[in-house]
């Protein structure tokens, strides 16, 4: 009578016994390792929680606290640029002033937006306004950057585009803050162009152009992959605020460059917003 051990062995046999007796130890230990993961991830996730709720505080805080005494530096130069009586160079200082207050207001409002929408504090207000009206008053907030840069700026609207509806306040900024960016990218001398026209029957476009150089458009909105070792800009960080407001309103941006120079920012949103939305 053969031996037990003279018959012949059935590694795969074997082998596949061998899984199945380790499948449930090794099952339960990849759970222990999936809720290990998992409550580091949730105690990551609160402790970003509560980060974001300290920089909204402190922005809060650095707001209040910083737009009292620049209300007052930006009270007291003009008061100082109406006087006859100032020297040039005086004249020249008080101007240094005014523009510098100007310029950290302007930064300060765009770090707070930034942090609102970050957070989702915003809310949308749908109206009807006029379009050109809008346009107009973007540009008047642009005057002042556009004069001391010496550039132009001009718009037209194509007839029979009256009014939208959409929300007014957050449509002006984001058009003030791509003009202001196409005239920090022009040469004192030349101009930026808005035209407004129909793509259909329900979808507008507002093209802004300027006469700057080529750019690299490609991480723009996308400031973490931008390789760009230049000087921060801060209007720069305006439009990327700018295309944050316009997917709050169902719009988009697009930026192409011209030929033989100069980029243009087509700006679409609807003239109507979809019923869906209407009806909330």
């Amino acid at each position: 009578m053969p031996h037990y051990n003279s018959f012949p062995r059935n590694e795969g046999i074997f082998k596949q016994v061998e899984i199945y007796m380790e499948s449930p130890q090794r099952v339960d230990q990849l759970i222990d390792e999936l809720q290990k993961r998992t409550a580091e991830l949730e105690e990551a996730n609160r402790e970003l929680r509560r980060v974001s709720h300290y920089r909204s505080l402190f922005l809060a805080r650095m707001s209040h606290e910083l737009r009292t005494p620049l209300t007052s530096i930006l009270g007291f130069s003009e008061i100082l640029l109406d006087q006859e009586e100032l020297t040039e160079t005086q004249r020249r200082f008080c101007q240094k002033v005014q523009d510098s207050g100007f310029q950290l207001q302007a930064s300060l409002n765009q770090l707070v937006d930034l942090s609102r929408l970050e957070a989702g504090q915003t809310e949308v207000f749908l109206q009807e306004f006029s379009l050109r009206e809008t346009l107009r008053e973007s540009c008047a907030a642009a005057a002042r950057m556009a004069q001391k840069a010496q550039v132009k700026t001009e718009y037209e609207v194509a007839p029979g585009i009256t009014t939208v509806v959409s929300d007014q306040g957050k449509l002006r900024q984001t058009l003030f803050n791509f003009i202001a960016w196409a005239v920090s990218r022009s040469p004192a001398g030349e101009s930026v162009k808005i035209t407004v026209d129909v793509d259909d029957k329900s979808l507008l476009s507002i093209r802004i152009r300027d006469n700057g150089e080529p750019k690299d458009t490609s991480s723009i909105f996308d400031p973490e992959n931008n390789d760009s070792t230049g000087e921060p800009n801060i209007n720069e960080l305006g439009i990327i605020i700018g295309r944050k407001l316009l997917e709050l309103i169902g719009g988009t941006v697009t930026l192409q460059n011209c030929t033989p120079r100069g980029l243009e920012a087509t700006i679409r949103i609807p003239a109507r917003p979809p019923k869906e939305s209407s009806q909330r």
